[in-house]
């Protein structure tokens, strides 16, 4: 192996080392009281280190999304394309309800990661990943919708306006779980999807 490739590996390994310091401290204290500081101490590097891997900490949130983001699409992947719609629908709607339900305070670091992130101030190359990983998701959806109203299954409406009130639905839960309003259970998870099913299908 060669010096390049060495450095190369060393950069990469520093770079997770923050990611995951940073991600233990959002966890334990809250996004808004981390610092970069801590972030150095945490990982064991300097605070320059962190500036030659992120230019802010909104990067670090942007980078946290972006990870969640591929765990979810390689998730999605497991969806059987050739299922009937309504099937293919009910498992991509599970594996979102899994996923965020799965492991409380990692979605809890994640959805206040989403809420803060600036994307004025994303470096460049982060934005670039961030913006086509956000396409791909809601391609995802929005084919699954279409296909839906095109078999006429679902209402002759807007997919814009059907993908935004399933997406809202969800997150209004999401939100009301890490706020302890309520509990995840099945029941609560067979509502949603009754109330999705429901008010979409003619």
């Amino acid at each position: 192996m060669g010096v390049a490739d060495r450095k190369a590996r060393e950069f990469k390994r520093r770079e997770e080392d923050i990611i995951r310091a940073a991600f233990e401290l959002f966890a334990e204290h809250g996004i808004e009281f981390v610092t970069i500081d801590m972030i150095a101490e945490r990982a064991e590097v300097g605070k320059g280190t962190i500036y030659k891997h992120f230019t802010s900490k909104n990067d670090i949130f942007a980078v946290l999304i972006i990870r969640q983001g591929h765990e979810l699409l390689d998730l999605l992947g497991s969806v059987p394309s050739d299922a009937p719609v309504l099937v293919q629908i009910k498992k991509t709607m599970r594996v979102f309800w899994d996923m965020q339900v799965g492991d409380i305070r990692k979605f809890a670091v994640y959805r206040k990661c989403d809420h803060l992130l600036l994307m004025d101030d994303m470096a460049p190359e982060v934005l670039i990943q961030f913006e086509k990983q956000s396409n791909m998701k809601n391609k995802f959806i929005r084919s699954l919708i279409k296909k839906a109203i095109d078999e006429q299954i679902f209402k002759d409406e807007s997919v814009d306006n059907l993908v935004a009130a399933a997406v809202g639905l969800f997150q209004g839960i999401f939100d009301s779980i890490l706020a302890g309003e309520v509990r995840p259970s099945e029941e609560l998870y067979n509502l949603l999807e009754s109330m999705v099913f429901k008010g979409f299908m003619r």
